[in-house]
C-alpha cells in the first residue's frame, strides 16, 4: 500500500508545482505604473511577454524596417515626443495605463488606425513602442490589446528598445545613418 501513496503524493506534488508555476507566471501579466516593468521582462534574453506578445529590440526593428512586410508602427508616447522624432510612418496613439488621462489609444481608435492603414485586424502586424525599455506605455498597450481587445498575441509586438534606442543605433552605425530616412521621420533626421 505504501507505493500507491507515494505515487499519489508524487502526482499531487507535480500538480501543485505546475499550478504554482502557472500562477507565478501570471503575477506579471498586468498593466504597470511608470518605472515598474518587471526586471525579467527587460532582459535581452526574453523574447516574448507572458501574454504572448513578441519582443523586439533595435535590431529586430531595423530588420523589419528593411523588409517589404507592411506593419503598423504605433507611437504610444505623448505628442511632444512624437513631434520631436519617431519611426518613419508611425502613427500617434498615446497610451499610459487604463483609466489614465491622455489615452488616445482605445479599442476603437486602434481598429480605426488599422483600417486607415488598409490592414485587417485579424492579421495586421502592429508594433507598439515608446521611450525605451523602462517606459511602460507600449508595454501596457500590448497587454490591453491582447488581453482585452481580442488581438492575436502573434500580431502585437512590443518594441522594447523604443525610439531613443533606435535613433542611437542609427547614429552609431554609419551604414544605418546613410539610410536613416528609411527608419525615422524627418524631424528625427534633424537629431542626427
Amino acid at each position: 500500500m505504501r507505493p500507491r501513496n507515494i505515487k499519489l503524493s508524487g502526482y499531487f506534488l507535480f500538480t501543485l508545482l505546475f499550478t504554482l508555476t502557472c500562477m507565478a507566471g501570471s503575477v506579471y501579466a498586468n498593466e504597470v505604473e511608470k518605472g515598474q516593468i518587471p526586471g525579467e521582462h527587460l532582459s535581452k534574453s526574453l523574447k516574448k511577454l507572458p501574454w504572448g506578445a513578441p519582443i523586439w529590440d533595435a535590431q529586430e526593428a531595423i530588420n523589419q524596417l528593411n523588409s517589404d512586410e507592411k506593419v503598423l508602427w504605433i507611437d504610444t508616447r505623448p505628442e511632444s515626443f512624437f513631434t520631436t522624432g519617431t519611426v518613419r510612418n508611425a502613427i500617434l496613439l498615446p497610451f499610459n495605463k487604463t483609466g489614465k488621462q491622455g489615452n488616445d489609444m482605445t479599442e476603437e481608435t486602434l481598429a480605426a488606425a488599422i483600417s486607415d492603414a488598409g490592414l485587417d485586424k485579424n492579421n495586421a502586424k502592429i508594433v507598439l513602442f515608446c521611450q525605451g525599455p523602462k517606459c511602460h506605455r507600449s508595454y501596457n498597450a500590448s497587454f490591453k490589446a491582447i488581453t482585452e481587445w481580442g488581438y492575436s498575441a502573434d500580431n502585437i509586438v512590443w518594441f522594447r528598445a523604443g525610439y531613443p534606442h533606435l535613433i542611437t543605433e542609427i547614429q552609431n552605425n554609419p551604414k544605418l545613418k546613410r539610410k536613416a530616412k528609411k527608419y525615422i521621420c524627418d524631424n528625427g533626421m534633424k537629431q542626427l
